[in-house]
């Protein structure tokens, strides 16, 4: 008898943990969180996005801020109950759209010029993840961007953390991707040095 193949974590997972707790990682409170969204939204090369893509929106704390950015926003999780709260926090904001997907299993199939893929990648399967990469390149247009933004430290019972999944994401992407590197390093502030170490960005342009 074969042993059991690894499973990308069940959106089971998280429901219970926002039964637990309506902001288990202190997405409203805590610094490293805070300045890393700020972060990212400094990160990104436009202005405004006709049609952006938001994996794991949790409980749309980031993307309130996002939505400022976007013409549309479609922002998907695993989790329903988590997405409760973010339709509450969004409730005011129309271009904003909120569905729960199984990723990679399940993947919108509208076209997107903006793909942000943050803190989601290590909760899955290399084998998901790939399926994943391969579901963003035939998803963004021609032109459009992907910000990736992961922790870096590897957790107990996760295979994958965020130096593997964007070494692995560069791998073999130079046909698709133009990687930009990381878009942190022109305006890396030496008082946010610290927190910028613990979690990897990288922002690609699809060819």
């Amino acid at each position: 008898m074969k042993p059991s193949e690894p499973e990308s974590v069940p959106s089971i997972f998280f429901d219970e943990i926002y039964r637990d707790n309506s902001d288990p990682w202190g997405y409203t409170s805590s610094f490293y969180e805070t300045s890393k969204f700020r972060t990212t939204l400094r990160s990104l090369p436009k202005v405004q996005f006709k049609n952006a893509f938001e994996i794991g929106c949790a409980i749309g704390v980031l993307t309130h801020k996002l939505a400022k950015k976007c013409d549309k926003l479609l922002s998907v999780d695993y989790s329903e109950v988590g997405l409760e709260e973010a339709r509450k926090r969004c409730g005011n904001l129309p271009q904003v759209r909120f569905e729960q997907m199984q990723i990679p299993q399940q993947f919108p199939t509208e076209k997107f010029d903006l793909i942000l893929f943050s803190e989601v990648a290590y909760y899955l399967t290399m084998a998901d993840f790939l399926t994943t990469k391969q579901k963003i390149i035939d998803q963004l247009l021609p032109g459009g961007y992907l910000l990736m933004v992961h922790f870096r430290p590897s957790v107990e019972g996760f295979v994958l953390n965020g130096d593997i999944v964007h070494d692995t994401f560069i791998q073999d992407s130079a046909q698709f991707f133009k990687h930009l590197g990381d878009p942190r390093k022109k305006s890396l502030r030496l008082d946010l040095a610290r927190h910028h170490k613990r979690y990897r960005m990288d922002l690609f342009q699809r060819l």
